[in-house]
């Protein structure tokens, strides 16, 4: 068992109720603690995901994706009415907002990289009142400016599991939601460089948000919501461009199932990866990392995380 158990159930709090990268990896964190627990968010796929495997979901108000003074306001009255005694925060919305819950112990865990410096001034203040930091990278860590425990989170090595190359023209996947910030346009012209490549792109854009103009090639395929399994399969590399990624489950999904990942060389991917890291934006020079994977894909899985291994350290600072 991790960790010692108490009667008082531990409360998790997520400001939106979307299934991405932080989502899943609180999913992957709730389902395999041994402790008495529940979790807070507002309605939809997390919720869902948390109610199939069984876990205690206390519903919030759907207050979107978009951070406001009163959203924060009004989700910290909605988790004082819950009077918890142990509160995770889970997210950079859920730490500002958990800083004025009344508890006896607050732990802040953060996923986000914060381009604002007036936005980083606000998470590390609210951070400073919780009795614990936990930081997915070592990346968001250094920029909160603040002692933290690094994550790293991992995922399970049984699901993801190698399998052959498959057969056929050499085919790149690019997986996430496709926002601005994820770099879909540079994407779209490393596609539009390599022609012999088939290119997919496995993601939606956030809800309520249109889909990005994207001038693409005919070798770009909009695929939408996929199977991350069947597409890695599917696929020979991994393909990220995000210029500042916090982390990036979805690079450890791809280095569990086999496949090499190229990703700029900054944030959470230089943590992650050996190898395929290009400069940040230069389109010419992730081309030529793509082309070096392809041709020499190496031993991806040496580098990819154990959920395992993530629980264990949340746990540990759960005391």
């Amino acid at each position: 068992m991790l960790g010692g158990v108490s009667d008082e159930p531990i409360l998790f709090a997520a400001y939106a109720g979307v299934l991405g990268g932080a989502e899943r990896v609180l999913l992957d964190c709730v389902t395999r603690l041994e402790r008495p627990l529940r979790v807070a968010c507002p309605p939809g796929p997390l919720a869902d995901a948390l109610q199939s495997a069984g876990i205690e979901h206390v519903p919030l108000e759907d207050r979107g994706l978009k951070r406001s003074v009163a959203g924060t306001a009004g989700l910290t009255i909605e988790l004082t009415l819950l009077r918890p005694q142990t509160l995770v925060a889970w997210g950079a919305k859920a730490v500002m907002a958990a800083a004025a819950v009344p508890c006896k112990r607050r732990i802040a865990v953060h996923h986000d990289l914060f381009d604002s410096p007036a936005l980083r001034g606000a998470v590390r203040a609210t951070t400073k009142r919780s009795a614990a930091v936990v930081a997915a990278s070592q990346a968001i860590a250094d920029e909160l400016d603040l002692p933290a425990t690094i994550l790293h989170p991992g995922v399970d090595l049984d699901a993801f599991t190698p399998t052959p190359l498959p057969d056929g023209p050499p085919r790149a996947l690019i997986a996430g939601a496709l926002v601005p910030w994820k770099r879909p346009d540079l994407a779209v012209e490393i596609a539009r460089r390599m022609p012999d490549v088939d290119f997919t792109f496995a993601g939606e854009p956030l809800p309520g948000d249109p889909m990005p103009e994207l001038d693409a090639p005919e070798n770009v395929t909009f695929a939408g919501q996929v199977d991350m399994r069947a597409a890695l399969r599917e696929h020979h590399v991994l393909l990220h461009c995000a210029d500042r990624e916090p982390w990036g489950l979805v690079l450890i999904e791809a280095l569990a199932a086999g496949r090499p990942v190229v990703a700029p060389a900054a944030g959470g991917p230089l943590e992650i990866l050996d190898r395929g890291l290009f400069t940040p934006g230069n389109a010419d020079d992730a081309v030529a990392k793509l082309r070096a994977a392809l041709a020499d894909p190496g031993e991806p899985r040496l580098r990819a995380v154990d959920v395992r291994d993530s629980v264990a350290r949340l746990d540990a600072v759960l005391g």
